[in-house]
């Protein structure tokens, strides 16, 4: 019998330790990350919640002071045919006020919706708002359905236009202002622009106006932060990008979604 071969020597490949110092530098990266994370969305949902405050109490309260002052003024022999109709009316106002709120309410489930539902919730929250802007919408006669949260959608849209009506707020000698949503669908991708004509971004990178913190409004800095995040939760993308002086707008956000 031949002897046994012997096996070739394996070279001595010495086993890696990890780096502590990289690995701890990476841990609080993403813990604080998460951090800010969670500070957004709970920020973001107080601000859309008391939104909704101001547009319920708005509404009701007004209509309340209006029965108020009906019934308080006039007997029940002084009540015309037109004070009845008054009242009625804003009988009906509370109702839908109170149909609205059941709409708009937060809540995390997903289910299909088209994009008008969107907007005209959109003009609901911003009715004060668009008193005092010139709102423009262009929106495809086709119907653009979503699979995705309702409220979510809601909230990284409005916290967009919220972010343009601050910063006309702070923009001085405008003539006009102005807001503008373009949607329309692209394949299987939905496409939303949001025009304003406030004062230009100033940062010499437009794109840290989505840092945490960071604000050209003066504003706490987490609504685009926010928007950000959830674009990239649902595989989408949100940019900014300034326009050229003498058109009607300075800047256009660009959100783009799978649908």
């Amino acid at each position: 019998m031949s002897p046994k071969s012997k096996k070739p020597n394996k070279p001595y490949i010495p086993h890696k330790h990890p780096n502590l110092v990289a690995l701890s530098k990476k841990i609080e990266d993403t813990k604080e990350k998460h951090i800010h994370n969670i500070n957004a969305l709970s920020k973001s949902l107080n601000n859309h919640i008391a939104i909704l405050s101001n547009f319920v109490s708005h509404d009701i309260k007004n209509s309340v002071q209006s029965i108020d002052s009906i019934i308080s003024s006039n007997t029940l022999e002084e009540l015309t045919e037109k004070d009845i109709d008054n009242l009625k009316l804003n009988l009906q106002m509370i109702r839908d006020t109170i149909d609205n709120l059941s709409k708009l309410a937060p809540y995390g489930k997903e289910e299909s919706f088209e994009f008008k539902e969107v907007i005209n919730a959109i003009e609901l929250l911003n009715r004060e708002n668009f008193r005092d802007i010139h709102f423009v919408k262009e929106i495809p006669k086709q119907d653009i359905y979503f699979h995705l949260s309702f409220q979510t959608v809601l909230q990284m849209i409005n916290n967009v236009v919220i972010n343009a009506v601050k910063a006309l707020e702070n923009t001085k000698n405008i003539t006009e202002k102005r807001i503008k949503i373009s949607a329309r669908q692209e394949n299987d991708k939905f496409v939303l622009q949001v025009y304003d004509n406030a004062h230009p971004i100033t940062f010499p990178n437009p794109k840290k106006i989505f840092d945490y913190g960071v604000s050209s409004t003066g504003g706490s800095g987490i609504g685009l932060y926010h928007v950000q995040w959830l674009c990239t939760s649902y595989k989408g993308d949100i940019q900014v990008h300034p326009l050229a002086s003498g058109g009607l707008y300075t800047k256009c956000f660009t959100i783009t979604l799978p649908l």
